[in-house]
């Protein structure tokens, strides 16, 4: 399975092409596709090592292995440090390839020094014959190896790039047979990581898969959410709690700090960690300013995690076997509300990409908070043209709609009471599971949301 990509790959393939040699960088969180894009782009002379966490020793002996066509009598010599081993490979080279060191982590965890060693070889290219790539799921370790300005690679890269994960729109291919509005069910469920996808490709069905490999205690995503955590962080007890009660609900940060009984100012620290790693986000109402806002809220980010919080994580006491199927039947129940936060997200990225919108530049954003009447009120879909001339509203519901044209009537009444009206075009847009009638306005429906997002 490799889709998409098609910058990474393009920028990939450019770099390596160059006549310097290179020194590129990826990172990403685990099982986003960063091994599969490396051995897609390398060629049939380059070299791809996968770190472990075994001793510096055993990890020289292992890349010698693989390095022996590419500088002869490396695998029979003996190393006492990294140094003299690059040294080594570095004459004995015959000719220009790629050595590629994935879980480049890893190796710094044995040797730290190893990173200034490899700074020396980039600071002299016209004597270095082959090009470094180094990969790695750890964000923090990778900032700190080569994005933070007191790191010893820091700027010498000529790419860095972070490897998200894909869009929705993909799941039209991964999963043909699925209807649309069960694909976005199941983007709620896994997210866009690709390695998710295959394993879930392997069942029959969502059910089937969320039983097999969530539920069962030997589950291979069971623990997923706490080993993705422990590639950035030594402990990981408060960040599961703090997740953990962010899906469950709690979401202005005094929420937070009640259910996790700490002061607010002691938790600003670890969920701003959690925000970079990209597991939650901070929202603000459109058009407000983060740092001035009290009313911003945190809301778990990933598809996945979010899932795993709200519907398995609180009740992993009960997931034995002999109880799976029961405990599947109460997911199935608060499903229906559960995807309907995904839609919400997927639409509002979506809408701005429509035909008929692309020309205004739209990007949309929710907003809540007190109307123009002082009552309170909320809008799923807000945006501003960047000329202010026009106002973008929209509702999204994971519903079946039987009368549009009331919502777009009530939809235009609330646009008139927001504080960032000004007198604009307002443009109204619905999306909905299901339209029973044909609105008069801009909408989406689930096909059209996923075929938009194909990006």
């Amino acid at each position: 399975m490799f889709y998409n990509r098609v910058q990474e790959t393009t920028s990939l393939r450019r770099a390596l092409s160059r006549k310097r040699k290179q020194f590129i960088v990826l990172y990403g969180r685990r099982r986003c596709g960063k091994s599969t894009l490396l051995r897609k782009v390398s060629g049939k002379g380059d070299v791809y090592f996968l770190s472990s966490q075994a001793n510096q020793n055993l990890q020289r002996e292992a890349l010698a292995n693989l390095l022996e066509d590419k500088s002869p009598g490396i695998s029979s010599a003996s190393f006492n440090d990294w140094d003299s081993f690059f040294s080594f490979l570095n004459k004995a080279t015959r000719e220009r390839f790629v050595l590629i060191l994935d879980e480049f982590p890893y190796l710094v965890q044995s040797a730290p020094e190893l990173p200034s060693i490899i700074n020396r070889y980039i600071d002299n290219r016209d004597t270095l014959n082959f090009d470094i790539v180094v990969c790695g799921s750890s964000q923090q370790m990778m900032r700190g190896l080569v994005l933070s300005a007191t790191a010893p690679l820091y700027g010498r890269a000529d790419e860095i790039m972070k490897i998200e994960p894909l869009s929705a729109g993909w799941l039209l291919e991964h999963l043909p047979k699925n209807a649309p509005e069960e694909l976005v069910k199941e983007f709620a469920v896994w997210g866009g990581i690709p390695r998710y996808w295959e394993l879930r490709a392997e069942y029959a069905s969502l059910a089937e898969a969320v039983r097999e490999l969530v539920l069962l205690p030997t589950g291979i995503m069971r623990e997923e959410p706490k080993r993705l955590l422990l590639d950035d962080m030594r402990e990981v007890t408060q960040s599961i709690s703090l997740l953990t009660v962010v899906a469950l609900g709690a979401h202005r940060l005094s929420e937070i700090a009640a259910r996790m009984r700490r002061p607010a100012t002691d938790l600003s620290r670890p969920l701003n960690r959690l925000i970079e790693l990209g597991y939650i986000n901070k929202e603000t109402p459109y058009g407000s300013l983060a740092h001035r806002n009290k009313t911003s809220l945190y809301k778990v980010a990933d598809p996945f995690i979010h899932f795993y919080f709200n519907l398995i994580y609180p009740n992993l006491s009960t997931l034995v076997p002999g109880h799976i199927e029961s405990s599947w039947q109460r997911i199935t129940l608060k499903m229906n509300q559960f995807v309907s936060l995904e839609w919400e997200r997927l639409c509002r990225k979506a809408i701005g990409l429509h035909p008929m919108l692309l020309s205004y530049g739209f990007v949309a954003g929710r907003w809540w908070g007190n109307g123009r009447d002082g009552r309170a009120m909320e809008l799923d879909i807000v945006g501003t043209s960047p000329d202010n001339k026009f106002l973008l509203v929209g509702e999204c519901k994971w519903t079946q709609v039987k009368n549009p044209e009331s919502l777009i009537v009530r939809l235009l009444a609330k646009a008139q009471q927001l504080p960032i009206y000004n007198g604009q075009e307002i443009i109204p847009v619905l999306t909905a599971k299901e339209f029973i009638k044909t609105p008069s306005c801009i909408h989406l429906s689930p096909a059209d949301t996923l075929k938009l997002l194909k990006l």
